[in-house]
């Protein structure tokens, strides 16, 4: 397993693709979901992360990008604030 993957694995996230999607639910119908992807000019994998809603028949009603095409080190410390900020707010414990 890669390194990644267990740094996602500890912020409470399953590994879907290993090393390009990883997914986290926050309730029934919301999701955090971090997907990778090679970017042409870059040596590294590039990752998005972003926060999904859906209804109860699957179809998403929003989709909120939280940072886009960035090193995993940058999404990995925007994860950690994000998830920091959820706790204080007791919106997950």
């Amino acid at each position: 397993m890669w390194a990644a993957d267990k740094r996602f694995k500890r912020l409470g996230f399953n590994v879907g693709i290993p090393s390009l999607v990883f997914v986290r639910s926050l309730s029934r119908d919301c999701m955090l979901v971090v997907e990778g992807e090679r970017i042409r000019g870059f040596a590294e994998y590039r990752y998005t992360f972003y926060k999904t809603r859906y209804l109860p028949d699957g179809r998403m009603t929003s989709l909120k990008v939280y940072i886009e095409n960035q090193s995993i080190k940058r999404v990995l410390h925007r994860i950690a604030s994000f998830l920091l900020f959820l706790e204080k707010t007791k919106q997950i414990i």
